[in-house]
């Protein structure tokens, strides 16, 4: 029985406080650790595939300071069409490589994508002909396209509105380090210029591919799927925890 103040009167007449609403603290224990969880799997490997597809765009502009142009006769404008071709192709494909993403699945799709534009990245080491780097150009821009939009669609899915924009910024300051790095280690590449019978730009190609490759299938590992196939992701949500990511979106 209840007084007029709230206070619950016991059989023996005396007043006791009313029992305080259940805590929400365990609540928010669990969609925090929810949240890291998804932070720790979904934002590292696509700030990394975003990085990737970034050095392996521009490598082009920091091997314009070696003797590319000389070697593939790279005089006129025919360094500004392969800059150009990969940005128009790229623009070109993105409506149907992020439809293509939803269709086939995030996994399979940016691993995919991503040994794709590594393998292209490898081939390009060793090209001898300024038309060859226009075609892998054009190749590169189909391959990459859905990377930033497809991202976006992925982040989408997971996060609220409100959590969105962290994210985006924290895969964006991911690839401001990378590319830095992505710097410095090319100019030590290209100091390799002449050994076993390489100039420095196919030495940078060369490593950046090879890595892009190998992260291509780390991607198919560890990437996600969409939060109502995340139980074909490996070893990631258990049940509660999906239910628990499809209810606060």
């Amino acid at each position: 029985m209840k007084s007029s103040s709230g206070e619950i009167l016991r059989d023996d007449g005396l007043a006791s406080e009313s029992s305080p609403p259940p805590s929400m603290d365990s609540e928010d224990s669990a969609s925090k650790k929810l949240r890291n969880k998804i932070d720790w799997r979904l934002c590292t490997i696509a700030g990394l595939l975003c990085s990737l597809n970034l050095l392996d765009g521009s490598i082009i502009s920091s091997a314009s300071v070696t003797s590319i142009f000389e070697d593939l006769d790279l005089s006129g404008i025919r360094y500004s069409i392969a800059i150009l071709i990969l940005t128009a192709t790229g623009a070109c494909f993105q409506l149907p490589a992020t439809i293509l993403v939803r269709l086939i699945g995030p996994r399979k799709f940016f691993s995919f994508i991503a040994f794709s534009f590594g393998l292209l990245t490898l081939c390009t080491a060793f090209i001898t002909t300024w038309k060859e780097m226009i075609a892998i150009r054009v190749l590169l821009g189909i391959t990459t396209a859905g990377v930033y939009p497809g991202v976006a669609l992925l982040v989408s899915t997971w996060y609220t509105r409100q959590k969105q924009q962290l994210r985006f910024a924290s895969i964006q300051t991911a690839e401001v380090f990378i590319l830095a790095s992505g710097g410095i280690v090319n100019y030590g590449l290209n100091h390799l210029d002449g050994s076993r019978g390489l100039r420095g730009w196919q030495w940078m190609l060369l490593v950046q591919g090879t890595v892009t490759y190998f992260i291509g299938i780390l991607i198919y590992w560890w990437m996600v799927d969409f939060p109502e196939n995340s139980h074909n992701s490996f070893v990631f949500l258990n049940k509660d925890e999906r239910h628990r990511a499809m209810a606060r979106i």
